[in-house]
């Protein structure tokens, strides 16, 4: 009988180790798609500055914080994506704050 991978199972085992290795890290809402894909959301829509959350996760990871500002609803906000390969898995870890959080940060 031939058994088929548990697409699964690599991330939550990816996981596993990102959390137990980088106590350090921010908390997050975890998800696992059907295709292996391990992502997060750290904060959505946070009334405070995340990016010091989001820049340990890159460095956690080996990868690079990207920043991008959106407005909605003529509201200005800061959008922090990370994007990395750890441990063969694909791990996308994704955040928000308001531009005046963010911003509070850069001119302190």
């Amino acid at each position: 009988m031939k058994t088929n991978p548990i697409s699964q199972l690599g991330p939550a085992t990816a996981l596993v180790q990102l959390l137990q290795e980088h106590r350090e890290l921010a908390p997050a809402t975890w998800r696992i798609d059907r295709d292996g894909l391990l992502s997060a959301t750290v904060a959505f829509n946070a009334d405070f500055d995340v990016r010091s959350a989001m820049a340990a996760y890159a460095e956690a990871l080996g990868a690079v914080l990207h920043e991008q500002p959106v407005s909605s609803a003529g509201e200005e906000r800061m959008t922090f994506h990370v994007f990395a390969k750890w441990r063969d898995v694909q791990v996308n870890v994704w955040a928000s704050c308001s531009a005046a959080a963010a911003g509070s940060a850069v001119a302190a």
